[in-house]
């Protein structure tokens, strides 16, 4: 079909100009935006077909996330501040998220559909949706009060995707009081968890206490919870348990850097379940297989320089849990994993990441390792370990008894994986 080469122009008034200028500027159109995103393709180029995966953003990866993530992932945030007079400020913050297992096909829906494949859809969410209110309790100048549904001051190491202090959910409550010389931070959080077909309510008691020690800092955790049953639920013989978790972080400067140490326990209806991040909670537990009656963990990581252009990324973690059923072995994980990072240009660098893991599941007698090796040239937006968004080609290759007994027991160990990834946070 012709098109018509004729352009047609027309003026804006000064009166348009103005108007259109105005509404530009309003407060209405200052709308914060904030997100994260992964998206990629991969194959196997000794075994054929899509590359697989040993790790996931809900259950970490504990041999490193470079050229480990299948997934498709993103998290669009939208917040605006609604008020700000006399130092006071209200703010509305929300995210929704989106997450498909696969990445094999140009269409996929926003849910699980019958085709399956590569046109099958993942899920989408809401994981926040809060108002908070900075310097409104006159009584506590400087602090932050809030209710809704967030984020609730997540602890993660970035390389691992692994969130260990995550206590998220629906609640409230008053952040960054000051205390002495540090701050205290009081929350209570809604976790509600099925048993059978019934949810059972798990409200969970959040104290925090951050403070200096010398130039470091020292992050002191306390979650308490316990279980709300409905009379039904009591009548019905549901069981109950209250359990408790603590954490104790120090946080120190390190070589151009950071360094994090972390100690962690668990026990009753917050023991960990399955390794997960801790602070989710469950309410009778020994009837949620996976989880542990008592369990504890040490961690360390940081990023550091390493001089010239090399930076390193590094962690690790040991973890070990006691089942409710004795007759079962302990739970136990090692996990070690460095990321060093070599910048050529501002916006080109190569990343290699060697990771292993040896974990004793629940259940299993035997304990499974995994290791693996990475390598990838990115090309992003900056010169530094965190910068996004970026472009990664990656190699990797996976070894061990997981890497064995993949794609039913054929295996891709020592198999060559390669692919096309970008990640971008804003």
């Amino acid at each position: 079909m012709m098109q018509n080469n004729k352009r047609s122009t027309f003026k804006l008034s000064p009166v348009a100009v103005a108007i259109a200028s105005a509404a530009l500027a309003s407060p209405a159109l200052a709308v914060d935006f904030s997100g994260y995103a992964r998206a990629g393709a991969s194959t196997n180029l000794q075994s054929g077909g899509e590359q697989t995966c040993f790790g996931s953003g809900a259950a970490g990866h504990f041999v490193g996330r470079l050229a480990d993530e299948c997934d498709t992932y993103a998290e669009i945030g939208l917040g605006d501040e609604l008020y700000n007079e006399d130092g006071k400020t209200f703010r509305f913050d929300s995210m929704v998220s989106y997450g498909a297992d696969n990445q094999g096909n140009d269409f996929q829906s926003y849910s699980y559909n019958d085709a399956g494949g590569g046109y099958d859809g993942g899920n989408t969410s809401l994981r926040q949706l809060y108002i908070s209110g900075n310097n409104v309790i006159e009584s506590l100048p400087g602090s932050t009060l809030w209710a809704g549904k967030r984020y609730y001051q997540r602890h993660d190491v970035h390389h691992l995707d692994f969130y260990y202090l995550n206590n998220s959910g629906y609640g409230g409550g008053v952040e960054n009081i000051q205390a002495g010389p540090g701050k205290l931070s009081l929350a209570f959080i809604n976790h509600d968890n099925p048993d059978g077909d019934e949810f059972i309510q798990n409200n969970k008691f959040d104290v925090r206490y951050a403070f200096p020690v010398g130039q470091s800092t020292l992050t002191l955790v306390g979650i308490y919870g316990m279980a709300d049953l409905t009379d039904q639920q009591e009548d019905a013989g549901f069981e109950d348990e209250d359990g408790y978790f603590f954490t104790a972080e120090l946080s120190s400067g390190l070589l151009g850097g950071f360094n994090k140490f972390v100690l962690q326990y668990g026990a009753d209806s917050m023991g960990f379940g399955a390794f997960e991040a801790g602070g989710g909670g469950r309410i009778a537990n020994s009837n949620v297989d996976g989880y542990l009656e008592d369990s504890w963990r040490i961690l360390d990581h940081g990023v550091i320089n390493l001089g010239a252009n090399w930076e390193m990324g590094y962690s690790a973690l040991y973890q070990q849990g006691s089942p409710h059923d004795s007759s079962q072995d302990d739970a136990e994980r090692t996990s070690v994993v460095i990321r060093p990072t070599y910048k050529w240009s501002p916006v080109l660098s190569t990343a290699v990441e060697i990771g292993y893991d040896d974990a004793q599941f629940l259940g299993e007698d035997d304990s499974s390792d995994l290791s693996k090796i990475a390598i990838a040239q990115q090309w992003s937006a900056g010169g530094n370990y965190w910068a996004r968004p970026v472009i990664r080609a990656y190699a990797a290759t996976f070894f061990g008894d997981r890497a064995e007994a993949a794609r039913e027991g054929d295996g891709v160990d020592g198999d060559i994986q390669v692919g096309l990834q970008m990640e971008a946070w804003w």
